[in-house]
């Protein structure tokens, strides 16, 4: 079996990277030797992601559960857990996956849950990661207004910094690319386009983010730095949707894996090696699922584990530990 991904080390420095600073907890120091400064703006080239430099780069980190109030995986929304996976898992890139819909999310209680989004971007600030505002939702075309107010606070508070990614729909269920998703994806996108003209904006795709070949045969050609979502889990994706992937890719858009799973309750998952291969022999960023303690299959912590960082192997789930491996030896340039 190739793993090809795990023979290069990268040891990530600690910094942040400062524009305009917003009103925030961010600190004061920069150091121009983190992640982010090191690799500035991302931009989509042809159906590549690339740094400042134009080398093609890919990410690998870590997506928080959801923010929702009471569903336990918010408890971990603190920059010592931001810290905490930069300096121990050589994390590149966080998720703040900010619920919407559902009970105790962004529409229940707005200024909990977009607070706790504001920690993650300000400590990966900090820290000299990017960082992916993710709008979490399965119904996002039912709440354009909403995104549109959510997302033109966070570009205005936010968009001059290079770390930030916008995710504005996280996983549209079985509906129409063209006559759903993509007229929302064009209303939010104006608006953060209105405010920040070139953060990097990554769009769902129909069916849980696994459609992506309908967002290539319909891509978005009226904004610029704009990539599609796709999402997998491994006990469910195999080979048919590395190859509809693939040819996605061909067809010339760029994607970004926000979200991924292992098997689970095991730290030997040979379809993720497959997947890992996969998005290194195409440069694709990824993120995994998640940074929690329920007792469920994708949690890399198991019950009662601290949220405030400092742990240990024997903390971590079996998925925790494949997480781990896999992350802490990504090479970003390849």
């Amino acid at each position: 079996m190739q793993k090809i991904y795990i023979l290069i080390y990268f040891l990530i420095c600690a910094g942040c990277n400062k524009k305009n600073i917003p009103e925030s907890n961010i600190s004061d120091q920069i150091n121009d030797s983190s992640f982010v400064s090191q690799n500035g703006l991302l931009q989509v080239m042809g159906n590549k992601i690339v740094n400042k430099k134009n080398e093609p780069i890919s990410f690998a980190g870590n997506s928080f559960f959801w923010s929702n109030d009471n569903w336990g995986g918010e408890r971990y929304y603190k920059p010592e857990v931001v810290k905490w996976l930069k300096d121990d898992w050589n994390t590149t890139i966080v998720r703040a996956a900010m619920g919407v819909e559902d009970e105790g999310g962004y529409l229940d209680n707005k200024i909990a849950n977009k607070n706790r989004v504001k920690i993650i971007v300000n400590a990966a600030i900090e820290q000299g990661l990017y960082v992916i505002i993710d709008w979490h939702s399965h119904h996002a075309e039912e709440h354009t207004d909403e995104a549109i107010t959510f997302f033109k606070e966070m570009a205005t508070l936010y968009g001059n910094f290079d770390n930030i990614i916008y995710e504005i729909y996280n996983e549209p269920l079985d509906i129409s690319w063209s006559e759903i998703i993509k007229p929302y994806a064009l209303n939010v996108i104006s608006a953060i386009r209105a405010i920040d003209p070139d953060n990097l904006i990554v769009v769902g795709t129909p069916e849980w983010s696994q459609r992506v070949d309908l967002a290539a045969a319909d891509p978005i050609t009226s904004y610029i730095n704009i990539a599609y979502t796709l999402h997998f889990y491994t006990v469910y994706h195999h080979q048919w949707l590395r190859d509809r992937s693939s040819e996605a890719l061909e067809n010339g858009i760029a994607l970004f894996v926000t979200e991924w799973g292992s098997i689970g309750y095991n730290v030997i998952d040979s379809e993720a090696d497959r997947w890992m291969n996969w998005c290194y022999a195409n440069k694709i960023s990824h993120l995994n699922w998640a940074v929690n303690d329920k007792e469920e299959e994708w949690s890399i912590f198991k019950p009662g584990t601290s949220t405030l960082g400092g742990w240990n192997d024997a903390d971590l789930t079996d998925a925790g530990k494949l997480a781990k491996r896999i992350i802490s030896t990504w090479p970003t340039t390849h």
